[in-house]
């Protein structure tokens, strides 16, 4: 004969263990979902360099580079862009925008023809922005010896130049 309170504890055992893996299935499926949505977010936030955006005749566009180099080049930069509201020599600078760049991603900025500053760790670079005129500038960095932290400096390139870099061997991404 058999007893019948073997029998309910094995079905409840068995319900325990459908239970466990229904969770499981649960938490893989949310898993997933999270990484798609990561991933598509991810893919919608930058994109390659294609061409040059037109500069509408009262503003002037402003591309920040920074070019992907070797190993110097791991950690995001801050980048802080001021304007001079009147005469650069008064000094009054207000601070416009502020961003992150990493290595191999630029940013393009419509702006208002003035003078600007942009502001990366201690160098600082001024400069004009000219109506209906696109101006690059490039944060580059050099290693002064072996066993020293990388210097930067912040360059103005020829659009040549600029093109080569957002353009030749691995392409830079944009940076909304």
């Amino acid at each position: 004969m058999k007893n019948p309170r073997i029998k309910v504890n094995f079905n409840r055992r068995a319900q325990g263990a459908t239970r466990f893996f229904q969770s499981i299935a649960r938490f893989r499926t949310f898993l997933l979902s999270i990484c798609l949505i990561l991933g598509l977010t991810f893919c919608t936030s930058t994109q390659r360099f294609d061409q040059l955006k037109k500069v509408k005749e009262d503003k002037a566009l402003l591309y920040v580079l920074r070019p992907q180099r070797q190993a110097q080049s791991l950690f995001s930069f801050a980048v802080e862009l001021y304007k001079y509201p009147g005469s650069f020599k008064e000094g009054n600078r207000v601070l416009f925008q502020n961003f992150g760049l990493d290595s191999g991603e630029y940013r393009t900025l419509e702006l208002s023809p003035g003078v600007y500053a942009l502001k990366c760790r201690d160098f600082e670079k001024v400069f004009f922005a000219k109506e209906g005129k696109i101006s690059f500038l490039s944060i580059e960095l050099y290693n002064t010896g072996n066993f020293s932290l990388p210097e930067l400096f912040i360059q103005e390139s020829k659009p040549e130049d600029a093109l080569r870099s957002l353009l030749e061997g691995k392409r830079m991404f944009w940076i909304p």
